[in-house]
């Protein structure tokens, strides 16, 4: 299974709050700051979060996930602590659609090949898997995005595996 347990998140906890105190506060900031999980047995990895919610307010268009995990990173954090103001955040994770959702998907859009991998953050990259079938849309790059954000979604239909990474992606509703 290519999703595994997550760790603690206290250190982007603690960045993130020094952002929100300062005033560059993001609505997307609060959701990641909130509680998960601990791994056993196995080295930490950085912040790999698991809850579906946040993928699904943050990206409605996917659809039903059957599992997820996903990684925030503010960028651009002055670690001296000077004049604070609006972060940039990037997220990076793997889901895997249900069945129909991911034929949904390929129905509705025009796809073609990806050679490579999908670059996503540390933490995320173990969870993508190294051989796939990799297919990008630029219609749906569209319609996630709404062309109010830079993102690339990548897709193996076969495993029904979507691998995405976005930078100051738009809440919905």
């Amino acid at each position: 299974m290519f999703l595994r347990s997550v760790p603690d998140v206290r250190r982007l906890r603690a960045r993130l709050l020094r952002v929100v105190a300062g005033g560059g506060g993001l609505a997307l900031t609060g959701v990641l700051v909130t509680g998960c999980g601990a791994r056993t047995g196995s080295a930490p990895e950085p912040d790999v979060r698991r809850d579906e919610k946040v993928v699904r307010q943050y990206f409605p268009a996917f659809g039903d996930v059957e599992e997820v995990v996903w990684r925030g990173e503010t960028l651009g954090l002055d670690s001296r602590g000077s004049v604070p103001g609006p972060s940039d955040v990037r997220i990076s994770g793997a889901a895997r659609l249900a069945e129909p959702d991911a034929r949904r998907l390929r129905d509705a859009y025009e796809w073609h090949a990806a050679p490579g991998s999908p670059d996503v953050l540390p933490g995320v990259r173990s969870r993508v898997p190294g051989q796939a079938d990799w297919r990008t849309s630029d219609g749906f790059t569209a319609a996630v995005t709404g062309d109010r954000y830079a993102g690339s979604f990548h897709v193996d239909f076969r495993e029904r595996i979507l691998v995405f990474d976005a930078t100051n992606p738009v809440k919905h509703g």
